[in-house]
């Protein structure tokens, strides 16, 4: 559970409102416990076994002195004129001493009988047994009682008790003897009913109140966890944001958002389980038990004795959960990866008729996740009916035992107290049941977090120790030695390149496809380390200077335009926030986009839409184009940068782009050969390795690639139509 300790950082940052949650959940279990609690007051005023009075002051004796006295008939309680004449008086009996309590320590021992008491400050000697318990009851705090005791063998002694007071022994104590006050003891029809119609309103009044509280409750915990991922999807974020480029060429962007999705939303269910049924189940069972324990121990402890097996089932299933749960989140990775490739590319998979193609992959994927779902279902179903077929034995095990109880005499277990002691002990069966699929959801939210702080832990992109502040390129830029070969790949995309260019200076990179020319551009901006070798900008490695430095001096037009769903306005500013607007219509008419812009219905402000989808190919490249010109960098790259612009805009953003890059160094990517022609020098690329460099017209003669290359290029004649040119 490493992980999802991590997680609770961000409810610990929440600690008032989890303190109240916690309260609330103390308080609700305490009511529930209280109301099933009632049920014996309720039994002992409708069954007549004993009465109020009798049954709170045993239970407030029993708290003072330790001595567990047997019930005394609800007739011999009553006193004065209303005292039945032919009332047998019976010796009051002790049935139990709490071990180390006053009695025991006095000496007064189990089946000892009380034939009198007397109070130091009354000369009285007491021997009707409802009296005496009201007497002991209503005694003050550290008064000596004399009391007059036949023990089991027949000896008589006088043996002086005095009794203590318990912790909130005045709180409760002063609460039972007003109540008392108030009830009267002759407990005829009117009086039943009346004691019938105040306890259920009492039940009720509790548990209209566990009702609210259990709603404050469980809206907080939902606060708590909805705030709590809300907090770790922002860390997260920030952190995946500054991952290496490295990082998605590897793992790829669906995994990523796979976690961002279901994995954070397990970690929610972990976090809501945590401060819900983790809380207010355990303690509903401690309060359940404690009020149990009291009315008969043994019967309660054989109940418990089933927790520790339930524990053990629930650590082995919890276990096999999180196995299950990190395959599960894999295959969802899976499945959200191919959901996204068919939805992007939904135009290629329409126009190719591959629609059913598309369903069989999606299905297959599919059905690997519906069998790790299985897993997880099984596991889930499993628990509750585990921990209830426990609680059903345990539970049997102990109504037998109290059965044998209920008719022994010398047990002398009422009625009342066995049907009590079933609901509290059903209850808490209940509760323990509810208490099933806690673990395994633990387990559930652990895998998800590990998966979650495995990104989080991956190493992001840093300044070095003492990293320096790079100065705009004024002198050259040159790669020494570098090679880079890609993770999981045994040939390397870039080999022992050597290349020096000097300030101002327009390079232009042809090859194959597969031949590096990318991989090596992206090295310029840190994108990629290189694996040997050093990239150095007017004489400093650019491993020991500060990313920010370095890339704010540097433009980019990527091969894949990439827009944002915001104004046009906004994607040209993007690397300049601030920038003015006259700034911005500026580039956007050097990049031949202010034309096309101008015809959209709110100008500068149209929201381009979701991947650009309002604009086509060319007139998204336009705006990344101009975005690289507002920029207005030091060193200039284009990938691809012509790839969707019409052959009309070609001329005039070659001239808007010639006229840019004059006094600025240019990478310039392109396929195209007929948009290079002008350049300063052009490299020509192969397997990672540059075999040849220099001017168009040079490179025709010198280097067979280069001319293999041209000579299959569409290039324009005078007449404005297209033929392919051979080179002799």
């Amino acid at each position: 559970m490493k992980s999802f300790r991590r997680v609770l950082y961000y409810v610990k940052l929440q600690y008032n409102a989890v303190l109240l949650s916690i309260l609330c959940a103390i308080a609700v279990a305490m009511l529930f416990s209280l109301s099933l609690a009632a049920m014996l007051p309720l039994m002992k005023v409708i069954m007549g076994e004993e009465g109020l009075h009798g049954w709170v002051h045993r239970a407030i004796i029993k708290d003072r002195s330790g001595i567990g006295f047997e019930a005394v008939p609800l007739e011999e309680y009553l006193t004065g004129g209303e005292r039945q004449n032919d009332v047998e008086r019976h010796k009051l009996q002790i049935n139990n001493v709490k071990l180390n309590s006053p009695a025991y320590i006095v000496g007064l021992k189990e089946q000892d009988e009380i034939i009198s008491i007397q109070l130091a400050q009354d000369a009285k000697v007491i021997t009707e047994r409802g009296e005496q318990l009201e007497k002991l009851a209503r005694a003050s705090t550290g008064e000596t009682v004399v009391i007059t005791v036949e023990h089991a063998d027949q000896k008589v002694e006088n043996i002086s008790l005095t009794l203590k007071e318990p912790f909130f022994y005045r709180l409760y104590a002063t609460a039972a003897q007003w109540f008392l006050d108030r009830v009267p003891q002759s407990q005829g029809a009117k009086f039943k009913r009346n004691s019938i119609i105040l306890i259920i309103m009492l039940m009720l009044a509790a548990s209209m109140l566990r009702c609210t509280l259990r709603f404050v409750q469980e809206y907080l915990v939902k606060r708590i966890g909805f705030r709590a991922l809300m907090l770790m999807r922002i860390d997260t974020y920030n952190h995946v944001i500054r991952l290496p480029l490295m990082h998605f060429s590897t793992e790829g962007v669906s995994d990523t958002l796979s976690r961002f999705i279901k994995d954070s939303n397990n970690v929610l269910v972990g976090i809501n389980t945590l401060l819900g049924k983790a809380v207010r189940e355990p303690l509903t069972i401690i309060t359940l038990a404690g009020a149990a324990f009291i009315i008969n121990f043994k019967m309660t402890l054989i109940v418990c004795l089933g927790a520790p097996v339930a524990g053990l089932i629930l650590g082995r299933l919890g276990r096999k959960m999180k196995r299950v749960t990190r395959r599960t989140l894999e295959s969802w990775s899976r499945l959200l990866s191919a959901l996204r490739e068919s939805l992007q590319g939904i135009r290629v998979v329409k126009g190719y008729h591959r629609e059913l193609y598309e369903e069989e992959g999606f299905k297959r994927i599919h059905r690997r996740l519906l069998k790790q779902q299985f897993r997880m279902g099984k596991i889930e179903a499993a628990s509750g009916p585990i921990l209830e077929a426990l609680g059903m034995i345990a539970a049997c095990a102990a109504m037998i035992l109290a059965a044998h109880w209920l008719t022994d005499p010398e047990n002398r277990m009422t009625v009342s107290e066995f049907t009590t002691l079933v609901l509290l002990l059903g209850a808490m069966a209940e509760s323990g049941r509810k208490m099933g699929n806690v673990y395994p959801r633990l387990q559930n939210s652990n895998a998800a977090a590990e998966r979650i702080y495995h990104l989080i832990d991956t190493p992001g992109e840093s300044d070095p120790v003492g990293a320096r502040t790079l100065k705009p390129l004024s002198r050259s830029l040159e790669m020494l030695a570098v090679s880079f070969t890609y993770p999981n790949s045994n040939q390397p995309a870039l080999a022992d390149i050597n290349l020096r260019v000097l300030a101002g200076e327009s390079i232009a990179l042809v090859g194959p496809n597969g031949s590096g020319k990318t991989t090596l551009v992206s090295m310029i901006p840190r994108f990629f380390v290189p694996d040997k070798g050093t990239i150095m900008i007017d004489g400093q490695n650019i491993a020991e200077v500060t990313l920010g430095s370095l890339r704010e001096q540097i433009g980019i037009v990527t091969q894949q335009t990439i827009t944002f769903n915001d104004t046009i306005a906004a994607n040209i500013a993007y690397g300049n926030p601030n920038e003015s607007e006259e700034r911005i219509i500026a580039a956007a008419k050097r990049a031949y986009a202010h034309e096309f812009i101008e015809q959209t219905p709110q100008r500068y402000q149209t929201i381009i839409g979701e991947q650009g989808a309002t604009l086509s190919g060319g007139q998204l490249q336009r705006i990344a184009i101009a975005r690289a010109i507002l920029r207005n960098p030091a060193i200039l790259i284009f990938d691809e940068a012509m790839s969707q612009i019409d052959a009309d805009s070609e001329a005039k953003i070659q001239q808007a782009l010639l006229e840019f890059s004059r006094d600025r160094t240019s990478f310039i990517i392109a396929h195209r050969l007929s948009t290079i022609v002008n350049v300063d020098r052009i490299v020509v690329m192969d397997q990672g390795r540059i075999i040849d460099q220099g001017r168009h017209q040079e490179l025709l003669h010198s280097c067979k690639l280069y001319r293999q290359l041209y000579e299959v290029q569409f290039v324009s004649n005078d007449e404005g139509t297209t033929r392919t040119r051979t080179i002799k």
